[in-house]
């Protein structure tokens, strides 16, 4: 080791730089995977539009429904393929459920959803005293 604290050693540094600059399924041999797709939430004037990101499903794996004060989301898909053999996989959502808790200001009446090129895009839209009104004046008596 050098005065400074490095090694001057260039198998060491290159052991090193090899273990910090992969990923953990580059060094264990597994495929790790989020237990749920990712998800945008947008608020417009009019609706909430929630996006989650579920490539390689099809819209009939898919589950909405509305409990109480909630948005429930879950997929459910069968394995299709397993003749293929991944040298990496960071994406499968085979099996997943979110919950969305809906406030107050929306109709629970009126929520669609539409899947189209891996996104599950479900707008909620808002109460009409929910939206926003523009600038008024007020009278003064």
């Amino acid at each position: 080791m050098n005065t400074n604290g490095t090694t001057s050693n260039p198998a060491f540094g290159s052991l090193i730089d090899g273990l910090f600059n992969r990923s953990i399924s580059d060094i264990v041999g597994a495929d790790y995977t989020n237990e749920s797709p990712s998800v945008n939430i947008i608020e417009t004037d009019d609706s909430f539009e929630i996006e989650v990101a579920a490539p390689g499903l099809s819209k009939e794996d898919f589950a909405i429904s509305i409990e109480k004060d909630h948005l429930n989301v879950s997929a459910k898909s069968e394995e299709t393929n397993s003749e293929i053999s991944f040298k990496r996989k960071e994406y499968d959502f085979k099996v997943f459920s979110r919950k969305f808790r809906l406030p107050k200001t929306v109709d629970k009446e009126t929520i669609k959803a539409k899947y189209d090129l891996g996104i599950l895009k479900i707008t909620v839209d808002k109460t009409p005293e929910a939206k926003e009104k523009g600038p008024r004046t007020i009278d003064i008596d």
